[in-house]
Formats: C-alpha cells, sequence, structure tokens
C-alpha cells in the first residue's frame, strides 16, 4: 500500500471498529440499566411479539383468579347463610318435638309457638338479605318480589378463565332459594300450638333440613372445584411468567461479561485511532529529508 495523505484507511479501520465496539458497549449498559434483553423491537422483534402476547395472557389470568377467588368468596357467603338457617331449623323441630308432647299445656305449646315463630321470620329476613356486592343470593329466582313465590335457582356464572377460544372457563352456581319456610308453612302449619300441628312441623322441618343439606353439599362441593380452579390458574401464570423471562428479561452474567469486555475494547479502539490519526504525520518525515 502506497504512503497516502488524503485518505487515513488506518484511522477509517479503527473507527468503524470503536463505533462498533461502542454499540455493542451502550446496548449492555442499556440492557443492565433496565433488566431487559429485550428494550425495543429491534433487539428481537419475533421474541418481542412472543412476549407482549404471553404479557397478556399473564395479566389475563390474574384476573381469573381474582374472579375465582370472588366467586369462592360469593359461594362461602351462601353457605355461611345457610349454615345459620340450618341451626335455626334444628331448634324449630326441637320446639316441634317438645310442643308435641302431652305434658304441655295449650298454654306451654303457646309459648313454644312465640319462639318457633320468630325463628321462621329470621329465616326469611335472612334470606332476603343475605347478599355479596349487593346481589341477594339466597331468594331464588322469585327475587324480593311481593308475594313472589320463592322457587327455583339463582343462577351465577363466573368466568374462571382467559381464552374465549376455549371450552369449560365458565362455571355455573345455582343458588337455591333459602327461605324454607316456604316448603314447611302452610295454613295447617302456622304454628305449634297444637300437638296435630307439630307432628305435621316435624316431618316438614326434616324435609326442610334434608334439602337445604343438598344446597350446602353442592355450594362446598363447587368450593372445593373452584379451589383448585385457582391453584391451576396460578400455576399456568407462573408457567408464562417463567417464560417471558426467558425471552425479555437480561442475563446479568453474560451483559456484565460484555460490559467489561466493551469497555476494554473500547479503550484500545480510542487508543488506536488516536495512533492511527498519527500517521500522516511520518510523511513530514519524508518531506524533510
Amino acid at each position: 500500500m502506497g504512503v497516502v495523505i488524503n485518505t487515513n484507511i488506518s484511522s477509517i479501520t479503527a473507527s468503524r471498529i470503536l463505533s462498533e465496539n461502542r454499540a455493542d458497549l451502550e446496548k449492555a449498559m442499556e440492557r443492565l440499566a433496565s433488566g431487559k434483553r429485550i428494550n425495543s423491537a429491534n433487539d428481537d422483534a419475533a421474541g418481542m411479539a412472543v412476549a407482549a402476547k404471553m404479557r397478556a395472557d399473564i395479566r389475563s389470568l390474574n384476573q381469573a383468579v381474582r374472579n375465582t377467588n370472588d366467586a369462592i368468596s360469593l359461594v362461602n357467603t351462601y353457605d355461611g347463610a345457610a349454615s345459620e338457617i340450618e341451626s335455626i331449623l334444628i331448634r324449630m323441630r326441637e320446639l316441634a318435638v317438645q310442643a308435641n308432647n302431652g305434658t304441655y299445656e295449650p298454654a306451654d305449646r303457646t309459648n313454644a309457638n312465640y319462639e318457633y315463630s320468630a325463628l321462621k321470620t329470621e329465616i326469611a329476613r335472612i334470606a332476603g338479605v343475605t347478599a355479596f356486592n349487593r346481589t341477594t343470593l339466597g331468594q331464588g329466582s322469585g327475587g324480593l318480589a311481593t308475594g313472589a313465590t320463592l322457587s327455583g335457582d339463582t343462577t351465577f356464572q363466573f368466568y374462571v378463565g382467559s381464552d374465549v377460544a376455549k371450552s369449560g372457563n365458565t362455571v355455573t352456581f345455582s343458588a337455591a332459594a333459602l327461605d324454607l319456610n316456604k316448603t314447611i308453612v302452610s295454613s295447617t302449619l302456622d304454628s305449634i300450638d297444637t300437638t296435630g300441628n307439630s307432628a305435621l312441623a316435624i316431618g316438614h322441618l326434616d324435609e326442610a333440613i334434608y334439602k337445604l343439606a343438598a344446597n350446602r353439599a353442592q355450594a362446598g362441593a363447587l368450593v372445593n372445584r373452584l379451589e383448585h380452579t385457582v391453584s391451576n390458574l396460578m400455576n399456568v401464570s407462573q408457567r408464562l411468567q417463567e417464560a417471558v423471562s426467558g425471552i425479555e428479561d437480561a442475563d446479568y452474567a453474560a451483559e456484565s461479561a460484555a460490559l467489561a469486555r466493551g469497555m476494554v475494547l473500547a479503550q484500545a479502539g480510542t487508543a488506536m485511532l488516536a495512533q492511527a490519526n498519527q500517521a500522516p504525520n511520518f510523511i513530514l518525515a519524508l518531506l524533510r529529508s
């Protein structure tokens, strides 16, 4: 190669290599500062697209976990009210058995009937006021309308998934009416003031207790199911977060090594560029000679 002054090839080469090294150094600094391997689309376009989709799934799965926990709370609220009504029904049956005894006078049965009537009223009140997020749970399909027959179930649908393309992400809970007075109260069962009414009340109270037990069993089974749903959702969310971390997060060991290498190369490149820029000075020596 001839000795020229207009084009300093050594300086151009050193400048190009220094620029490349500084770009790598700045990339390592950016990743170490942000903790992310992908800080812009040009870092990894395909990886960024996959990570964005996974992040959307993770956020949705976490919301599904909250949905499911809310569903568990709703069903447990229903079951708590049912448990209290069960206690009332048992006490009412005890009173009916007591009033059916021939050792009691009519006045005694009248006194027992005061509590019996009060307990019937409390069953209706609990069924009417037990609510979750201002939604009444125990009124059945009759709702709160005056004179409505409290029969059938109130259906709640819980969305416990994140992908509408997948079937099975909706869980249904049928909340049966809790006002079981409707199964034990008729024109002949308004009170336990006679032995005849007391005997009838015992049979109908047994029916109500069995029915309530079935309702509670269904509620308990659903809660157990939903607890497994929560565990699975949390597991899927965790695995997706692990995958996103592998795509997006910076490896600090690797990036620290890249930073150290880049700093050495940047310093060496700067020194070599300075040397290359001094090369034309040799031509002055030739001219002086």
